[in-house]
């Protein structure tokens, strides 16, 4: 597919079908009018930057959470305000920096794609339906992250010594 194309030469948009909304052409790598929603540019960019790629866990939950952010501190504050997976006890297990993190965060969630669970959360008003909540021990989540960052260099940000706690049977 062209989508797949753009995304193998490290492009961002290309000239596609016409949206059903205007009729516009400029697709993203995964297809989605990007004339119609620019926020998508946006996103598209964090793709690629150099940026914190953590795994949280809620104990009250009993989830996982893989994401990307700039800074972990706000970060881990964030989602618990907003209460993703119903939770508010949200901590940072595991956390790397590392180049083209949205990429390598794409990747881990889809290794770990049998464990997703559907959650909703508010964000500024609006309902968001959350993607990155797995319900899977901390180990199968490090497994499948550790095998995504093999042989890249990256900086070791947060390693918690104490990780059973988050080895929910």
């Amino acid at each position: 597919m062209w989508f797949q194309e753009i995304k193998e030469r490290g492009k961002t948009i290309a000239l596609g079908t016409r949206c059903r909304k205007a009729g516009h052409r400029l697709r993203s790598t995964k297809g989605h009018c990007v004339q119609c929603d620019t926020k998508i540019l946006a996103f598209a960019n964090r793709f690629r930057l150099k940026q914190h790629l953590y795994i949280a866990g809620s104990l009250h939950a009993r989830l996982i959470k893989i994401g990307v952010c700039k800074d972990l501190g706000q970060r881990i504050r964030q989602i618990c305000a907003e209460g993703h997976g119903a939770a508010r006890d949200w901590e940072v297990i595991y956390a790397v920096e590392i180049e083209r993190a949205g990429e390598i965060e794409d990747r881990v969630l889809s290794r770990l794609g049998h464990h997703s669970i559907d959650s909703d959360y508010w964000k500024d008003g609006v309902l968001q339906q959350s993607i990155e909540l797995r319900r899977c021990t901390i180990s199968q989540a490090m497994e499948a992250m550790n095998a995504e960052i093999k042989g890249k260099d990256y900086y070791l940000t947060i390693n918690r010594r104490d990780k059973s706690a988050y080895e929910f049977k």
